[in-house]
């Protein structure tokens, strides 16, 4: 059997990656992008599980657990606090407020997973087996296909990331999907990487769109001439300008759907 869980998140790259991983898993997620309609899912669907994030638009995350809290149809209900803020005091406050937890800050599958489903009855725990493959994945709301490919050609990926504010999203679909993944935040880091190791593909995810991180993804990209390139901007309106002109390019846009993002990169090997 499949989990139920309620993701109540405003930042859709994290809405995108949580999705993501609970599909691959075989879960079920329910999406929620304030706390009104958290609440309001939460009492018509009764998940299995909640992750909740701290700040949220119209009703905050403290807010939530207070109203499902006091309803007995959901107060049973396991909530796992998320925040963007450092947990330091290993979740004893939140675990004080009446939360049940908080998610763990690392992204990998084999962390976030089987942390996840500690909180769930255990015939509802798929944390031990492989990602579920497409074919047997359960419908859920989203329209991404969650499982990974099942040979992506292991090619290797020299990921540009100028999007820290969107929690290592990319970097996590293409590990799950099989890809051979090393990051650069930074121009150094990029030559450091470029100067040791041989790649298939570089992929720049931008993020904002602003000049200092359009600067340094041009200047990455003038230290691995002829690849092939794939850009991820913030929206389909972003003007990249010459970004990765005069070599084989593809763009794609946020929100991310991954089989998506795993079909522009096998596109652009196979030309």
């Amino acid at each position: 059997m499949s989990a139920r869980i309620l993701i109540i998140e405003d930042n859709q790259a994290n809405m995108d990656l949580m999705t993501y991983l609970l599909q691959a898993f075989g879960h079920r997620p329910l999406c929620a992008s304030d706390g009104e309609m958290g609440v309001a899912l939460a009492t018509s669907e009764k998940p299995d599980l909640i992750l909740c994030d701290l700040h949220l638009p119209k009703l905050d995350g403290p807010g939530v657990l207070a109203r499902l809290r006091a309803d007995p149809a959901t107060q049973a209900i396991p909530i796992l606090a998320a925040s963007a803020l450092p947990v330091t005091d290993g979740c004893a406050a939140l675990r004080r407020a009446g939360f049940s937890g908080c998610l763990p800050k690392s992204m990998e599958p084999d962390v976030l997973i089987p942390a996840l489903e500690s909180f769930l009855p255990a015939h509802l725990r798929r944390a031990s087996a492989q990602p579920v493959p497409a074919t047997a994945a359960p419908a859920a709301p989203s329209a991404a296909a969650a499982a990974p490919l099942a040979s992506p050609a292991r090619s290797r990926v020299l990921l540009l990331d100028a999007a820290p504010e969107n929690s290592g999203l990319v970097a996590a679909i293409l590990a799950h999907s099989g890809y051979s993944v090393s990051t650069a935040a930074n121009p150094m880091d990029a030559g450091v990487l470029l100067d040791g190791h041989q790649f298939d593909l570089v992929l720049c995810e931008l993020g904002l769109l602003e000049a200092g991180r359009l600067a340094f993804l041009g200047d990455a990209l003038e230290m691995a001439p002829g690849l092939p390139v794939l850009l991820i901007r913030p929206d389909d309106e972003d003007e990249l300008g010459t970004l990765g002109a005069g070599r084989k390019r593809s763009v794609l846009s946020h929100p991310l759907d991954p089989q998506q993002l795993v079909g522009a990169i096998e596109a652009l090997l196979r030309s």
